[in-house]
């Protein structure tokens, strides 16, 4: 029976440990949803909750005074007065509605601070996949090299043996060794990145492969489809919210007057003569000049410098998304013609030709397959640009952020979840 329970124990270790790395690793999804945790995101979402309590509501009651008075600076006769300062009705109501589009002017920001979130993870897991696929390369490349050393060592005493090709080569082994170590660092550092926006990557490994990650086709389609997308922009309805932002504090400064007062007055010795004592007053200011001039003035330049900001914006916008729409069309041109190259060198008997001129020199085919690497560079990295471009112009949208989040990635663009 003990026996039993030994080996249903090492199976049981043995099947944790195999699935451990599994467990450990991290999804895209999971890393970009982190956005919704951003310091910046943060901020802004514990001053909506702050400005949710209303603590900017203004009192029916601005203030009250205290007042005595020494009538003949005589003993007997001092006059004891309340003054009441009622709030003017026009600026609660100006001030309630500046905080309310203060309020919308704050969730606008958080909605923009996400797609800036979103925007530095994109590009970090951009970055990662390219050192990724790099290291791939450069892997392959200096095993292609070893192979070729290999070989010219086999022929040390043949006719094919090149000293100076040897010699080459083993200087190329070097400078490879030397790239492919500079692209791990790259790589690891990347991901020390990461783990600065998510702790938690720092103790997951990854599984992000650039063959798995959303096609060039794909990508192709999504950007023609939005490019026809007929909607406001969050950067632009936050430019327009801005100017009424200041409307509204405009408005406010305008309204902030005081309308008047209300005074009760107690007056003992008036008991004495057999009269009330208690007497009101009123009084109602009619300003004939605004006092709040200066401070007008002050959010009226505010207002028009957020109008010429919105202008600005607007014209920035129309020009990004056209110029990085121009530019990937560009990058996937150039892409296509790379993969069409790659596929026509690897479909030809190109490389058994080539051997056969040089009486089967297993030599060049290996040279052959390192010239074939130099395109899937090159590949690479115009699809790293591809994708970079890509993330910007859905970052001039404003659809990176849009509920519910989406991994645009993915090539089935999975909804990440962040609510």
């Amino acid at each position: 029976m003990r026996v039993w329970l030994q080996y249903l124990l090492i199976f049981s270790l043995t099947f944790v440990l195999a699935r451990w790395p599994l467990l450990a690793q991290v999804s895209m999804a999971e890393f970009l949803q982190s956005a919704n945790t951003d310091h910046e995101m943060a901020s802004f979402g514990e001053q909506i909750r702050y400005l949710d309590t209303k603590p900017y509501r203004l009192s029916p009651l601005q203030k009250v005074e205290f007042r005595t008075e020494s009538n003949q600076l005589d003993p007997s006769r001092q006059d004891y007065g309340l003054r009441f300062n009622p709030a003017n009705p026009w600026e609660i109501k100006k001030n309630n509605n500046y905080y309310e589009q203060y309020k919308s002017v704050l969730y606008l920001r958080e909605d923009l601070a996400l797609k800036d979130a979103l925007i530095v993870r994109y590009n970090y897991i951009i970055q990662w996949l390219y050192y990724d696929a790099m290291k791939s390369v450069k892997e392959e490349n200096k095993q292609l090299t070893t192979a070729q050393i290999s070989i010219l060592e086999k022929q040390r005493h043949s006719d094919f043996f090149n000293a100076e090709d040897f010699v080459e080569l083993k200087l190329d082994q070097m400078d490879q060794a030397v790239e492919l170590e500079e692209v791990i660092f790259e790589r690891d550092n990347q991901l020390g990145k990461m783990a600065g926006v998510y702790p938690a990557m720092a103790q997951k490994q990854l599984d992000w492969r650039y063959e798995n990650i959303i096609s060039v086709d794909r990508i192709e389609g999504i950007v023609d489809s939005l490019s026809k997308l007929q909607s406001t922009p969050t950067t632009l309805l936050f430019r327009e919210n801005q100017i009424e932002l200041a409307n509204r504090e405009y408005l406010l400064e305008k309204s902030n007057i005081n309308i008047g007062f209300l005074q009760t007055q107690y007056q003992q010795y008036r008991i004495e003569q057999g009269r009330n004592p208690w007497s009101i007053s009123l009084g109602v200011t009619i300003p004939i000049a605004n006092p709040n001039k200066g401070d007008m003035t002050k959010r009226k330049l505010d207002v028009i410098e957020a109008q010429h900001e919105r202008d600005e914006t607007e014209a920035e916008l129309m020009t990004d998304k056209t110029g990085s729409r121009e530019q990937l069309k560009n990058l996937i041109a150039r892409y296509r013609d790379i993969r069409e190259k790659i596929s026509a060198l690897n479909e030809s008997t190109l490389s058994s030709t080539l051997s056969a001129m040089k009486e089967d020199n297993p030599a060049v085919s290996l040279r052959f397959a390192a010239n074939v690497l130099k395109l899937k560079t090159l590949e690479i990295k115009i699809k790293q640009n591809i994708l970079i471009t890509y993330i910007e112009f859905l970052g001039y949208t404003d659809m990176i952020q849009r509920q519910p989040l989406i991994n645009y990635l993915n090539e089935d663009l999975e909804q990440i979840g962040i609510q």
